[in-house]
């Protein structure tokens, strides 16, 4: 079985991020080409042996960490033995030799149990002939206790390497499970504290449908002030100023958008804290897709979303192009300037080594790209409603600025696949370091890293990578690079495209209708890009590149997942969204803080490292973002750019 195998898994690739979205601790992997002796039957010798060596000298194991089992040698033969191993998850990677064992002995090393790993045995003679002794394919389990046996008596006879799994470890993600249920069992709690006092006041306890057929009345001042592109629902309010504090109107609004904004953050939050140091809510090394890659695309496009409402409401206000251009320009060099900011935030910085992109830098472009495009292409009323495309018109209407985007994802792919790069394929789009046996060593990221290189500079762009652990690359690779604007912009355009549909269609069923279609079409497409693997697709779903596959399949996701939050919150009320709504209204004030402040307590303090206590203080620090978010709610303090 080959490193591309074991995530050749059209519809698992979807399915990984289902379950990372569900929190499920049932994680679909592909395992192993060897048997593993788990029932203490057999060779009795051998489970005694095991049974005192781990009474009478387990202070000879390391100390066991998460993500890492227990790997022993014993072998009894007069040799050394070499041991090589490498992660399946490492792209066309050479194995690599990690130990020697001096035989006769028993040895113990920490062996990764994220991926499945391939694992060889071998002897070296003194001629330098290297002899294969045993190999074999496994996804080891978190805190297992593997035993490998290899006597002379079976290495003469072939039939070495027999492997015993010592114990019965429980799955690393039932802290996960007991995790959600705790959550669950308090937000019922809550649901059923306010159903009992909203009755007491004769209130029921869930409101009727929602009174939103048309969303243009909602586009008025509202409950907020003046938001952020970030944080921009139903409506923009022009209050006079960068950020200002306003008495909030009672008025309806989409709660699903800020629900879904304050969603993204909330995860975002978690994930930056540390995801209690699970793999799954980490970034992949290079291709791939976790929880961790889908809130930052959810943002951009959400914030395409509430674009629709902001412009229409400018123009309800009487605003001139002329005004809400300088007012474009303002917020797209506050969110670039703040993105600097934070990248300065470690301590007194060398600006000869400033990182250049970033998060919020990629904000600020996109949204200056995205909102001059609806500035151009915008339509202040719906029109044409009563002709026989009208079932098309929010794409019909909008022509120049689908080819406008179209044109930038071309313009993507050909520098992608078409620009030379000194020393490296054209169209190279690998991790570079080990993988392909280390033959495009230095050409991370291909295109996209050569063009940072040339107009930022090395300095100047992200020097840890998320590549560099696994494949042990030396160049920097900044993910938040400038050829990824282009198809980052695009994934906005399909936000826009999701607001559009809702100021255009006045009827719930062809809203949500027209959403589950197109997460369908950006779904299929994405998997016919990606051929439904991880690494075997024409165009495989990668974060660090944002590939064309990765922001059609995040697209996706938001259609669905913004169509079942407007059916619970804004029809038949059933959630009213807390408490992801709260930080939803506030999140350039939930964003900033929590990046600058992680650092302090009660966020952040010393804790054992094992997954049941990192995934508390992290959904704690996550928790503590949404209550501040509340606060400032109940205040009506709103801060806005």
């Amino acid at each position: 079985m080959n490193t591309s195998t074991y995530m050749r898994i059209h519809p698992k690739l979807f399915q990984l991020v289902l379950i990372s979205l569900f929190v499920s601790a049932a994680l679909s992997q592909e395992t192993t080409s060897a048997t593993v002796t788990t029932t203490q039957s057999g060779n009795s010798s051998r489970w005694d042996f095991i049974r005192y060596f781990n009474a009478h000298r387990s202070d000879e194991k390391p100390d066991l960490t998460y993500d890492k089992a227990w790997f022993t040698i014993n072998t009894s033969v007069n040799f050394d033995l070499q041991l090589w191993a490498q992660t399946t998850q490492c792209l066309r990677c050479p194995l690599r030799q990690i130990d020697t064992i001096h035989g006769p002995n028993t040895s113990t090393i920490l062996i990764d149990t994220k991926w499945p790993m391939r694992v060889k045995l071998a002897r070296q003679h003194p001629t330098d002939h290297v002899e294969d002794i045993c190999s074999f394919e496994l996804h080891y389990r978190e805190a297992g206790d593997y035993w490998l046996f290899l006597d002379y008596q079976a290495y003469i006879e072939g039939t070495a390497c027999d492997l015993l799994l010592a114990n019965e470890p429980l799955p690393a993600e039932i802290p996960i499970l007991f995790t959600v249920l705790g959550l669950l069992g308090l937000a019922g709690l809550w649901a059923i504290i306010k159903c009992i006092y909203r009755r007491s006041r004769s209130a029921p306890c869930f409101g009727k449908s929602a009174d939103i057929t048309d969303p243009r009345e909602h586009s008025e001042a509202n409950n907020s002030v003046n938001m952020d592109p970030l944080s921009k629902a139903n409506g923009d309010v022009e209050n006079g100023g960068p950020t200002k504090v306003t008495e909030l109107k009672k008025k309806k609004r989409l709660r699903s958008l800020d629900t879904f904004r304050g969603l993204s953050l909330s995860i975002m939050i978690f994930v930056n804290y540390g995801g209690g140091g699970y793999w799954f809510f980490e970034h992949p090394p290079w291709n791939g897709l976790t929880l961790a890659d889908l809130v930052f695309p959810w943002f951009i496009f959400i914030m395409g979303t509430a674009m629709n409402f902001s412009f229409r409401s400018m123009y309800k206000r009487g605003k001139t192009r002329c005004q809400i251009f300088w007012k474009i320009i303002k917020r797209s060099c506050i969110l670039f300037g703040l993105g600097i900011i934070l990248a300065t935030s470690w301590g007194p910085t060398d600006l000869t080594k400033l990182r250049v992109p970033g998060v919020l830098q990629r904000f600020g472009v996109t949204y200056l790209i995205i909102a001059l495009t609806e500035l151009v292409c915008h339509r202040k009323e719906d029109s044409h409603a009563d002709r026989k495309w009208s079932a098309i018109r929010d794409i019909a209407l909008y022509l120049p600025a689908w080819v406008f985007h179209l044109c930038l994802l071309g313009a993507y792919l050909g520098l992608t696949f078409g620009l030379p790069v000194p020393g490296c394929p054209t169209g190279y789009i690998g991790p570079g370091g080990l993988s392909d046996g280390g033959k495009n060593y230095n050409c991370t990221g291909g295109a996209a890293r050569h063009i940072d290189y040339v107009l930022l500079g090395n300095n100047h762009i992200y020097q840890f990578p998320t590549p560099q652990e696994l494949y042990e690359t030396q160049v920097p690779y900044d993910p938040e690079g400038i050829l990824g604007v282009l198809t980052s912009v695009f994934l906005c355009f399909l936000g826009v495209q999701a607001g559009r549909i809702i100021i255009t269609y006045q009827s719930h069923t062809g809203r949500i209708v027209r959403w589950l279609i197109w997460g369908v079409v950006t779904g299929a497409i994405a998997a016919l890009l990606c051929k439904g693997s991880q690494n075997d697709g024409w165009i495989p779903i990668n974060k660090n590149l944002w590939s064309v596959s990765f922001v059609l399949v995040t697209a996706s996701f938001a259609f669905f997942l913004l169509s079942a939050m407007y059916v619970f919150m804004d029809i038949v009320h059933w959630w009213e969204g807390g408490p992801f709504v709260y930080p939803g209204m506030n999140s350039i004030v939930v964003y900033v803080g929590h990046d600058l402040l992680w650092r302090l307590f009660p966020i952040n303090w010393e804790i054992e490292h094992i997954h049941w206590k990192l995934l508390l203080q992290d959904v704690w620090g996550a928790g503590i973002w949404c209550f501040i978010a509340y606060l400032m709610f109940r205040k009506k303090f709103f801060v806005a750019i």
